[in-house]
């Protein structure tokens, strides 16, 4: 038996698994991500639609692009995540939470991937290497939900996207835009999955970067109705963010018993360097 798997005993599942080539630590999220556009083409040399929605679809293998799009939403979360742009990975996340009552653990132990409040950065008197360090980390608003739209793949061939289950990830500038439309569905007094989200995208500039965000348009009067098979795609949604809660909760445990582990050796360090005689003179 290797060492990495001498403590097998004491290991967390996700540890077990990527221990023995059962996680080739890949993320997935269980269902598709839409996203927008912002490659002009792709490996195969085919333009690509800059602006429009993408999304994979498995019924086809291949990526639909579309705009506008109809976005049904189901379940509204957030979740924290910390990027390192040296290991080209995301290094910290939280659990999926719904309200910012919750308690976002996450997976080193922590809460929030170390995230501080930007209003308390100077007060803090942060250094440059920790606010460095505090921009790699950002809370995402994640909606599940489903698609529909005429879309289309790279090779033109046109595809129609009906009720698709996704997920819709925001962060920075479009994350208070994205929980502002919910929120009109809230005032309303009306259930999300009831109503419909129109999007489109519009071009942005600042200095030579070129982006794209998302203009949407709520529909709190499409009244659509919840089925019996809406209420297993629900399901779904809730199911795999079970799953993703339960690895995190897996992993801060194990990070827990790891900080432990070494605060033990360094208070037995200490033990070993004081001198009994000295000690006793004390």
């Amino acid at each position: 038996m290797s060492d990495e798997l001498a403590n097998i005993n004491t290991m967390s599942n996700a540890d077990i698994m990527k221990a023995i080539g059962q996680d080739d630590g890949t993320r997935r999220v269980g269902v598709p991500r839409l996203t927008i556009n912002r490659n002009p083409e792709d490996d195969e040399g085919n333009q690509l639609p800059m602006g429009s929605y993408a999304v994979f679809n498995s019924e086809i293998g291949q990526i639909v692009y579309g705009k506008p799009i109809s976005f049904r939403p189901f379940l509204s979360t957030m979740q924290y995540m910390q990027y390192s742009p040296e290991k080209e990975e995301y290094v910290n996340r939280s659990i999926i939470f719904k309200n910012w009552k919750e308690e976002a653990i996450d997976i080193q132990g922590g809460t929030r991937c170390g995230k501080i409040p930007q209003r308390d950065w100077e007060k803090l008197g942060l250094t440059n290497e920790e606010l460095a360090n505090q921009r790699t980390i950002k809370c995402y608003r994640l909606v599940f939900g489903q698609v529909t739209f005429d879309g289309h793949t790279a090779d033109k061939t046109e595809v129609k996207v009906k009720d698709y289950p996704v997920l819709w990830r925001v962060t920075g500038v479009q994350f208070n835009p994205v929980g502002n439309a919910l929120q009109v569905i809230t005032e309303r007094k009306k259930l999300m999955f009831n109503c419909s989200l129109n999007l489109d995208s519009q071009k942005k500039k600042n200095g030579s970067n070129v982006y794209y965000v998302s203009s949407i348009k709520v529909d709190a009067d499409a009244s659509i109705k919840f089925s019996k098979e809406d209420e297993i795609t629900l399901g779904k949604f809730q199911t795999i963010i079970n799953e993703e809660n339960n690895d995190v909760l897996d992993l801060y445990k194990n990070a827990g018993k790891s900080k432990l582990k070494n605060a033990d050796v360094i208070d037995a360090k200490v033990v070993e360097d004081i001198d009994p005689a000295t000690a006793l003179a004390q």
